[in-house]
Parts: C-alpha cells; sequence; structure tokens
C-alpha cells in the first residue's frame, strides 16, 4: 500500500504556531486507512505485506520564520544565512516530534495491526513494515542537508522523487513560474529568490511579524496567506472581508499592516529582483493586486502566467505541490484553486496491485467505508482481549 501526502508546512514556531490543530490528525488518518485496506473485495480481512508512506515534499516550512527579517535570506550563502538556516530546521524539527513521533516509530519498529483469524480481524496483533521517504519541496529545499547532518540513523529515506516503476511521486515546484530559478535550474547557493520566496519571507513574514501583537483573527489570516502561494495571496485577503479596507471585519490595524508589508516588500523586490519566467514587471503587477484587495476574479492581465498546471502525465504520477484539476492526468496534492482553507493537506492512498494505480482519499468522512477500527490499548475487553469496534 502506498500512502502519499504534502504541505503539512511544520514550522519553527517564530511566526505562526509550527503545528497546526489538524496535525494530529494525520497519523491517525494513516492508520485507519491501513486498517481499511486490510478488509479485501470479498469482505475477508488479511493486513498488509507493508506500508510505503511518502511525504511529498514541504513537510516543513523554513521559509516563514523570523530568521529572515532584518537579516540574511535563505537565497543567499553566507554564513550567517547558513547558521541562520540550521536554527530554523533544528527549531522545527523539535517542534515536529509530536506529529513525526509515530511517523518515526513506525518506522523503526513497524505499525501494529491485528493479525488475520479465520478472515476476521484477530485479538493478537502484528507488526507491518513501514518505509517512510521524505521528498525536498520549495520550502524544505535544504530538507537532506539538514535531516542527514541532524541524525544519520533516522530511518527515513530523503530525496527528490520516489519511483517504483508504476508509480512516480515528486513533489513539483520545477513546474510552477513562481518557483522556479532562472533557466530553470536547481536553486544554487547565493542567488535570486525565487518569487515565491520573495513573497514568502518579505512579505507573508514581515506581515506576520506587525500583526503578532494583534488580534487572533490576524494570525489565522497569516497561517492562510502562508499556504497560499503568489497567485493565491488575493483571494484570502479578498476573504477577509471584500476589500482590504475591510479586511478581517473592522480592525483597521491589519489592513494597514498588510498596505505596509506589500510597501515594503515592492522595494525590497526592487533592490533584490525575484527570478521569474515571464517578460513583463511582475512585482509592479502583483504589487498593486496586493494592496488593492481585489480578488482572483480581478487578477491583472498577464499574471495567469504564473498559475502552476499540471503537464499531461499517467495515471500513475503524483504532484505534492501542484493544485488540484479536473483535467489533470496526474494526482495532484496542492491547493484547491479559489479555496481560501486550502492549507489543509489531503492524504491518498493506493492499494492496488496490478494495472494503473487507483489514488483513493484518506481523509474524507463520507468516503470511509467499514472498517474496522482498533481502540486505545488501555481499553481492554473483560476476556483480556482488546476493543475492536466496526467504524
Amino acid at each position: 500500500m502506498i500512502v502519499v501526502t504534502s504541505n503539512w508546512a511544520l514550522g519553527d514556531g517564530t511566526l505562526v504556531p509550527a503545528v497546526a490543530p489538524w496535525h494530529a490528525t494525520l497519523t491517525t488518518a494513516i492508520h485507519r486507512a491501513v486498517l481499511r485496506a486490510g478488509v479485501r473485495g470479498d469482505g475477508s480481512y488479511r493486513p498488509l505485506e507493508g506500508l510505503d508512506l511518502v511525504l511529498a515534499g514541504d513537510t516543513f516550512d523554513w521559509l516563514l520564520s523570523a530568521e529572515w527579517l532584518g537579516g540574511p535570506k535563505p537565497w543567499q550563502g553566507t554564513l550567517a544565512a547558513r547558521e541562520a538556516a540550521t536554527r530554523v530546521a533544528r527549531r522545527s524539527f523539535r517542534a515536529a516530534r509530536r506529529v513525526l513521533g509515530p511517523v518515526i516509530h513506525w518506522a523503526r519498529h513497524g505499525l501494529a495491526v491485528p493479525a488475520a483469524a479465520r478472515g476476521r480481524p484477530g485479538r493478537t496483533a502484528v507488526s507491518i513494515p513501514v518505509r517512510v521517504t521524505l521528498l525536498a519541496g520549495d520550502r524544505d529545499a535544504a530538507l537532506e542537508h539538514h535531516v542527514g547532518r541532524r541524525d544519520a540513523r533516522q530511518p527515513v529515506t530523503t530525496g527528490s522523487r520516489w519511483d517504483d516503476g508504476r508509480v512516480s511521486i515528486r513533489h513539483g515546484h520545477e513546474l510552477d513560474p513562481a518557483c522556479r530559478t532562472t533557466g530553470g535550474q536547481p536553486a544554487p547557493r547565493d542567488r535570486q529568490p525565487t518569487l515565491a520566496e520573495s513573497v514568502a519571507v518579505d512579505l507573508v513574514g514581515r506581515f506576520a511579524a506587525a500583526v503578532r501583537p494583534l488580534a487572533p483573527a490576524g494570525k489565522r489570516l497569516v497561517s492562510r496567506l502562508a499556504a497560499a502561494g503568489p497567485i493565491g495571496l488575493p483571494a484570502v485577503i479578498a476573504a477577509g472581508g471584500g476589500a482590504v479596507g475591510g479586511l478581517a471585519g473592522d480592525d483597521a490595524s491589519l489592513a494597514d499592516a498588510w498596505r505596509r508589508s506589500v510597501e515594503a516588500w515592492w522595494h525590497e523586490a526592487r533592490r533584490t529582483v525575484p527570478a521569474c519566467e515571464v517578460e513583463f514587471d511582475a512585482v509592479d503587477a502583483l504589487a498593486g493586486w496586493f494592496a488593492d484587495g481585489r480578488g482572483a476574479d480581478r487578477m491583472p492581465a498577464g499574471l495567469d502566467r504564473l498559475r502552476p498546471r499540471p503537464p499531461r502525465a499517467a495515471p500513475g504520477v503524483v504532484f505534492g505541490h501542484l493544485p488540484a484539476v479536473e483535467d489533470a492526468a496526474a494526482a495532484c496534492l496542492g491547493p484547491v484553486p479559489g479555496a481560501v482553507d486550502g492549507a489543509v493537506p489531503r492524504l491518498i492512498a493506493c492499494v492496488e496491485t496490478e494495472g494503473w494505480p487507483r489514488w483513493q482519499s484518506v481523509l474524507p468522512v463520507e468516503d470511509r467505508a467499514a472498517v474496522v477500527a482498533i481502540r486505545a490499548p488501555e481499553r481492554a475487553a473483560a476476556d483480556g482481549g482488546r476493543i475492536v469496534d466496526a467504524a
């Protein structure tokens, strides 16, 4: 069985909470999916032989951090920038222990599921092997460097692509014009920022620092902005009240903070021009669009070319970064176009062993079949066995 997810965006906690409430539900959903998959088409039960869990990029968000405000930048190759990047990564690792702890435990010891007894879940448990792979995204591009240096004994595999001959998985940010460096080459040290990096660090990060003393509505807005990407920001701002002046209800301080942040980003982007594969001044066009609070339906001419678009691909291809579109053959796990709350990651699973894989969602309640769910171990039945419920 293969389970793919992406965009968990675990941060260092300096600007926004490092861990969101929905993070706690992800490992539970994965465990439930494995239990469901043990129930075969004929109604019999047999534990899976193993699980490949692929976190397809942006598991961490190393761009939205106070380390980058007024000092070194993540795209710089200076010693100060490298040391700052290491601090951001270490803080995010510490904050993520509660979320990733179960995943690391599975990789080391396997995932406990009921053994089969006459085609039904039995009272004893067996452990199935779990192979965990972390793929680098645009927000955690140095994943292999930091994970490898942190602990070489970590029972996870890191890389940029997962492929078993039938299924190919990668983050896919290289197909997003806002995330590509000049010429589309891999990001070198000491370079221009990408447009997405510039917006995340010098606009969203600056705005996050400005609204920290303000109402909780500002913090929720920052979380949505962080997940949206450059082209998605106006939709998030417009949803706050229809215009910047009405952002987050009647709180004018949020609107003022946003306008100041946009102006400061514009000045910074004039000094350090971000890489952008369009033939017009995208910075000016974006700054005007961001500042006036117009929604996605009033996008300036030409900026539509900055939208990431999935390529025509085989059904076995999965992209973690690209947005889901109806006519794409590939499975795409990025934010839903136009959705303000597109930050919650998707989980998709494939249990087929023949032909092209067919993916199904793990999270939506309406898609859950009748399955067995194992309750907490401390709740024992009268005969000493563990409680088994039909979900």
